[in-house]
């Protein structure tokens, strides 16, 4: 059965702290025309905040919130995270385990990603203590529910000099800062944004949006593009015709043209398209639902599901990402064939005896992992603060 927002939750407002003032949300449209809002959403997050910033450049990263103080930004910051993207975990529990990639579009940029989350996000994370070890472990037994206004961004870069190759020569170099967002990261180089994911707890199982560019290569391969409110092309099927090739451009609807229109937001977002939302592990007739992006989900984006790989995010009681086995294979939610479909299994979180149905409170039931709430930065990016002095996890926190 799906879930639908409370009264509470749909007279509520979507606010963002300390960011500059934009349009509400309105809140019920997250499961009756999720694709309104993530449209609505995608312009909040980008809208100016001073500088080249966009809002959810002034967002807390990683790096922000998992450290032994954690500290929320003061100010428009822009401090890209130059981590390997999530194939690069897929490929390594890939060799472990013998599996076969899918075929992946040739692509020679090297992408980086970051993740952001807002202050309610950032501040349930820290006063709960789930920014370090010690906290994950005293919270095992315990549910974790993020607060309705949290909201999380996974941005994808490229290399500004690298767009040409990136989109096989369709962008010079001196259109790339009129066709992107641009901006300048800690390291001095300039990047362009390529792809966006964006995602917010209006729902239980939280709202899930993934956007690219228009030109990026494969943009709707394997899976289509769907966009019922932006897009005057609602539905574009996967080419048959080989992958990694260029998809018609996505021209706005004279609704989305408008809202963008009265926004404080870059000329540039209108080369930005929708891939697709998600509010539920299946569709009306029992399919599983599929959701992925060519960028961050690149090497699996024929079995990938925002909501269904995030629902593996859980912890151990030792305060491990619970979706490794006891091989040390898996890992960050994937399976040995790629990433997971469909609903949440138990015996991802529960040990039982006896038959399904398996349900709350029957006998055997023995908790062996406990939910990060669909927050893949939890289990992987908090710092082992159990050693001295506390270690800041590298490599399983890139790219989740």
């Amino acid at each position: 059965m799906r879930h639908r927002p409370s009264c509470a939750l749909a007279c509520g407002l979507l606010m963002f702290a300390a960011v500059p003032a934009v349009a509400q949300v309105d809140p019920t449209l997250a499961m009756n025309k999720p694709d309104q809002l993530a449209w609505q959403l995608f312009i909040q997050v980008n809208s100016r905040a001073g500088g080249t910033n966009a809002v959810f450049e002034t967002f807390a990263s990683d790096t922000d919130t998992f450290q032994t103080t954690p500290q929320y930004p003061p100010g428009p910051v822009a401090s890209l995270m130059r981590a390997p993207i999530l194939p690069a975990l897929l490929r390594q529990q890939a060799l472990r385990s013998g599996a076969l990639l899918p075929a992946v579009p040739p692509n020679p940029a090297l992408s980086t990603e970051e993740t952001r989350r807002n202050k309610p996000a950032f501040d349930f994370i820290v006063q709960n203590n789930l920014y370090k070890v010690s906290g994950i472990r005293a919270a095992f037994g315990r549910t974790l529910t993020f607060p309705t206004d949290a909201i999380e961004v996974k941005a994808n870069w490229v290399p500004v000099s690298q767009i040409p190759t990136f989109t096989n020569n369709q962008v010079t170099l001196d259109q790339v800062s009129q066709l992107y967002h641009v901006n300048t990261a800690s390291d001095g180089q300039q990047y362009a944004l390529v792809a966006m994911h964006i995602i917010t707890k209006l729902v239980p199982n939280w709202t899930w949006a993934t956007f690219e560019h228009r030109y990026n290569l494969g943009r709707c391969d394997y899976m289509g593009c769907r966009d019922s409110f932006g897009a005057q092309m609602a539905v574009v099927d996967p080419l048959t015709s080989g992958l990694g090739q260029t998809y018609p451009d996505c021209a706005k609807t004279p609704a989305l043209t408008a809202l963008l229109a009265a926004a404080n937001i870059e000329p540039a977002y209108v080369n930005y398209c929708l891939k697709g939302s998600q509010v539920d592990f299946l569709d009306n007739t029992g399919l599983d639902i599929r959701l992925g992006n060519t960028v961050a989900e690149r090497g699996f984006v024929d079995s990938a599901s925002c909501m269904t790989c995030h629902s593996r995010a859980g912890f151990t009681q030792a305060g491990g990402d619970a979706s490794v086995d006891s091989s040390g294979n898996g890992g960050a939610g994937f399976l040995p064939t790629g990433g997971p479909l469909g609903p949440m299994l138990p015996s991802w979180y529960w040990t039982f005896t006896g038959q399904p149905p398996i349900f709350e409170g029957m006998p055997g039931l023995a908790r062996i992992a406990n939910s990060a709430d669909f927050v893949w930065s939890i289990p992987l990016c908090a710092i082992d603060d159990t050693q001295n002095p506390p270690q800041t996890t590298t490599m399983g926190c890139a790219g989740k």
